[in-house]
């Protein structure tokens, strides 16, 4: 199942033309046997870090179906979740898009394959795009001002 297409325009719109990190946090329901997955995009260019973290929110059921995916944009697995994990955060450095997937039981043959067990749950992620800091064009940084201050200082001696 996929994001509703005017919250992945959202996002995608968002995030192509943001200097600054961008947050998003959702819940959804997962069937049980199904795939839910989102688009996540970083700036293309430049490296940003995408952080994100994940928590199964029915805590009376076993996590053990639940299988979550950060794929790149070749669909290759960058991250995947531990087996029988609760929850879990990743953290990784690229551009361009990526594919962040729940999966709640049997998927496929690169994924973690869990037997569904005709549970659906509720899983809350999050995701953030951070890209690098940049100063301002003509503006002296922390460090300019520092160095520009140690030499002036050492002028004096």
């Amino acid at each position: 199942m996929r994001l509703p297409i005017i919250l992945q325009v959202f996002l995608v719109a968002f995030l192509h033309g943001c200097h600054k990190a961008v947050e998003g946090a959702f819940s959804a329901t997962v069937e049980s046997g199904e795939e839910h997955c989102y688009n996540v995009i970083a700036p293309a260019g430049v490296q940003s870090t995408i952080h994100g973290n994940f928590d199964i929110l029915d805590d009376n059921e076993s996590p053990d179906p639940i299988g979550v995916v950060l794929y790149d944009s070749r669909m290759t697995p960058v991250w995947r979740s531990e087996r029988d994990a609760q929850e879990g955060t990743f953290s990784i450095t690229g551009e361009g898009k990526y594919e962040l997937c729940i999966q709640n039981g049997s998927m496929g043959n690169d994924d973690y394959v869990a037997a569904k067990d005709g549970i659906d749950r509720e899983v809350g992620f999050a995701i953030r795009v951070v890209p690098p800091v940049r100063g301002i064009e003509g503006e002296a940084g922390p460090d300019d001002r520092l160095t520009s201050h140690l030499i002036e200082l050492s002028e004096k001696l």
